[in-house]
């Protein structure tokens, strides 16, 4: 068998955390959104152990490296107090780690499903208006080897009805609340709504896909007119302004100039050449690789 760890937590430390899992439930809903197949107390109780095994190896560790470090005696109170302080930090931060990852997870699921929610909504709607029964239509869209995040939300979806033996649309609207994107959450809803009421739910996912079509055309315009605006601010600060300081600076040194700052102007020429615009080039770059794909 293969060895969990946060199991081994949970045998560990069950008893003990009962009383507190009741204070972790953001968790259990950001771990179900961010597909993290670890059950809810296991989790809580693998994290809580972690911080105490990362407090338990911090405290020598520090003890020992600590004097080594600095002039501080190794048997000195001085040094025993600073390695509690280490300890706990790193414990506290190992906490909070743990703490936001399923959030992370979560957020990391949401981008993918969110730039396919058009053409998951537009299959959604070739499948119904092809008269396929509801439960043939989420067993294909659970069966979509291209959209791995997509497949996930509704494999959830059949797994409930197949292993726990729930209805169709009652798994549904559970695993809604529980998708890492929102908005394809209230669109599975809507259809469940759409079909209890006895509306048309090809209508209801042909309105929704127009809907999400404008949507993301939208996006994609927001985020030309800021790529355009970057476009522009890279040319004036990676080739207009670099060539007017190299011609200021190489003008300078003709002129007699020997120094600029307190430096010369070669190593001017060469901190510009070599070390500010690469710097520039990567912020540029970062800024850039933050924007919606």
């Amino acid at each position: 068998m293969k060895f969990q760890p946060w199991a081994t937590a949970y045998n560990i430390l069950n008893k003990k955390l009962e009383k507190i899992y009741p204070q972790f439930q953001e968790i259990h809903i950001q771990l179900k959104k961010g597909g993290v197949l670890i059950a809810f107390k296991a989790y809580i109780a693998f994290m809580i152990l972690t911080s105490i095994i990362v407090f338990a190896a911090t405290i020598p560790l520090s003890f020992i490296l600590l004097p080594l470090l600095t002039s501080i005696p190794i048997l000195s109170i001085m040094n025993f107090s600073f390695s509690l302080v280490i300890a706990a930090s790193a414990a506290l931060i190992t906490l909070m780690i743990m703490y936001i990852y399923p959030r992370m997870k979560a957020s990391s699921r949401k981008g993918p499903i969110d730039r396919n929610l058009p053409y998951i909504s537009n299959f959604l709607t070739l499948l119904s208006s092809s008269n396929v029964p509801p439960s043939i239509i989420f067993e294909t869209m659970a069966k979509i080897d291209t959209l791995k995040e997509v497949r996930l939300e509704f494999n959830n979806i059949i797994r409930d009805i197949e292993i726990f033996g729930n209805d169709l649309l009652s798994s549904i609207v559970e695993n809604a609340k529980l998708t890492a994107n929102d908005q394809l959450g209230d669109i599975l809803e809507g259809y469940v709504a759409t079909v209890r009421t006895g509306g048309n739910p090809t209508e209801y996912l042909k309105i929704t896909t127009e809907a999400v079509t404008k949507d993301r055309i939208g996006k994609l315009d927001m985020m030309l007119e800021s790529l355009s605006a970057m476009a522009e601010i890279y040319i004036m600060m990676l080739v207009a302004a670099p060539l007017l300081f190299i011609v200021l600076f190489v003008t300078l040194g003709m002129i007699g100039s020997s120094s600029f700052g307190g430096l010369s102007m070669s190593l001017v020429l060469y901190l510009l050449t070599y070390l500010g615009i690469p710097i520039l080039g990567a912020i540029m770059m970062v800024i850039m690789s933050t924007f919606e794909k």
